[in-house]
């Protein structure tokens, strides 16, 4: 039976993909590693390999640079090189798709192991923990209102739907502790909604907000901290890369499938605000107030509520991937080697001429060097007036 969307996250969380989703072997791909600009890449056939999945297709009725998958799940990189569909649900790629000397594709470790590995086996991340808080931070208030169009107030709606998750929350996952960063349309400075983590007990946190942009752009986007780049000091964010992943995929997911809004996918940044969270943490932006049809419905308590319930919904899938004993029908997880030490490669590299090619090439040159050596006989040092095509 092929899954559909609304379904997909929450029957990976049940352990209910077949075994085609996860290597039976636990040595059965040999990883090969690249170095591309300083960042460490693995062919897409070894990712293909190890998740066991079908043949790699080009396919050019969706404009897709690659598609690999089953019966239950497909990825899709591209049309852009750092677009990725999983299962439905854009994401935003960390790093580019490169292509080797042979033009296969080549996906960068980071992506593999921060972005697509936590929402194929979020079962298998480390340090998952049972959540037994949940921090709700409605973006700005009091006197910072945050994005103002005539239709809504992005202050306003942020704290009309946290008002609605928690009750929501509250009836799904009772024993668990809701707490707001304010819940009176308050200012709260960054510091002061970091601070509200001290002495808290297992939290995840979840920032709503509004975004802006052009008129005719609309969506729901859900952000975590960008992992660290190469040479770089990893931030305290960084510490939960995988659990941000498993939390922002299932709740860019439950908030397609509840509101049928666009999806703008889940995206990396660097917002002081997650890069500081010692907790697994994501920033939801829940459409567009620049968006003339989008913010009048974001305006409505209807509309709210949709947001909260799916917000809800995803939050739940998350806290049952996150509890320890929610296992997969495997007992061992997969033991994936150690790629080896990247080997630099300037990529891309040029192809090698065909035999006809290199023939013809080497008469060309052979045919000038004997008309420059005869024009120089006859008239010295003259240089032959034929000049060389571009």
């Amino acid at each position: 039976m092929i899954l559909s969307r609304r379904i997909f996250f929450l029957f990976l969380l049940l352990g209910g993909l077949p075994a085609g989703i996860l290597p039976a072997v636990a040595n059965a791909t040999a990883w090969v590693s690249t170095e591309v600009n300083g960042v460490s890449y693995l062919p897409l056939e070894n990712l293909r390999s190890f998740y066991k999945f079908t043949p790699l297709q080009r396919s050019a009725r969706s404009k897709a640079l690659a598609i690999i998958g089953n019966k239950d799940v497909r990825l899709e990189f591209g049309p852009g090189l750092r677009e990725l569909n999983i299962g439905g649900t854009r994401c935003t790629l960390t790093h580019p798709v490169q292509s080797d000397a042979k033009g296969d594709y080549l996906i960068s470790r980071t992506d593999m192991v921060k972005l697509i590995d936590p929402i194929l086996r979020p079962t298998y991340i480390q340090g998952r923990q049972v959540v037994r808080t949940i921090i709700l931070d409605p973006g700005h208030g009091g006197h910072d209102v945050g994005v103002q169009t005539p239709w809504i107030r992005e202050a306003d709606c942020t704290q009309l739907v946290a008002a609605k998750l928690r009750d929501e929350l509250a009836r799904r996952l009772p024993n668990v502790k809701i707490l707001f960063t304010h819940e009176k349309n308050q200012p709260r400075s960054e510091q002061q909604r970091i601070d509200i983590l001290s002495g808290v007990e297992a939290p995840i946190f979840i920032s709503l907000h509004l975004n802006s942009g052009r008129s005719d752009v609309q969506g729901v986007e859900t952000y975590t901290a960008a992992p660290a780049a190469p040479g770089e000091k990893p931030r305290p964010g960084n510490v939960y890369d995988t659990a941000n992943t498993a939390l922002a995929y299932a709740i860019q997911t439950a908030l397609i499938n509840g509101t049928e809004a666009k999806d703008g996918g889940c995206r990396r940044a660097r917002y002081s605000l997650l890069n500081s969270l010692n907790c697994p943490s994501v920033s939801v932006e829940l459409g567009y107030a620049t968006h003339e049809e989008e913010a009048k419905k974001l305006a409505t308590a209807e509309y709210q509520t949709k947001l909260a319930q799916a917000l809800a919904e995803g939050i739940c899938n998350y806290a049952r991937m996150a509890d320890p004993a929610t296992k997969l029908a495997f007992i061992e997880p997969p033991q994936v080697e150690e790629p080896p030490t990247p080997v630099k490669a300037d990529l891309p590299a040029a192809k090698a001429p065909n035999a006809k090619k290199a023939t013809k090439r080497t008469k060309a040159t052979s045919t000038r060097s004997t008309r420059k050596s005869t024009t120089k006989g006859k008239k010295g040092t003259q240089r032959s007036s034929k000049k060389r095509r571009r």
